[in-house]
């Protein structure tokens, strides 16, 4: 994907392109770690203090539904 200019706002605020932020799996109010590198600003998002896994099991769904989950991961479907 090409670089893109953005602006950053009055309030020193930027806004990623919707693009990019699918690309990478950023949704709407997600958590980001921001590192200052030798080659500038990285950006990532923040992975949660609770694996996969345990969020899903957590759920209580029947075995099949697992199944099915583990499939739509593999496949890329499911972030």
């Amino acid at each position: 994907m090409p670089a893109q200019t953005v602006k950053i706002d009055k309030k020193r605020r930027i806004k990623l392109p919707e693009k990019m932020c699918d690309v990478i799996g950023l949704l709407p109010e997600t958590d980001v770690i921001i590192e200052l590198t030798d080659n500038g600003l990285f950006i990532k998002p923040k992975l949660s203090a609770t694996p996969i896994t345990k969020r899903i099991a957590n759920m209580g769904l029947p075995v099949t539904d697992w199944i099915q989950m583990e499939k739509e991961i593999e496949r890329g479907h499911l972030r």
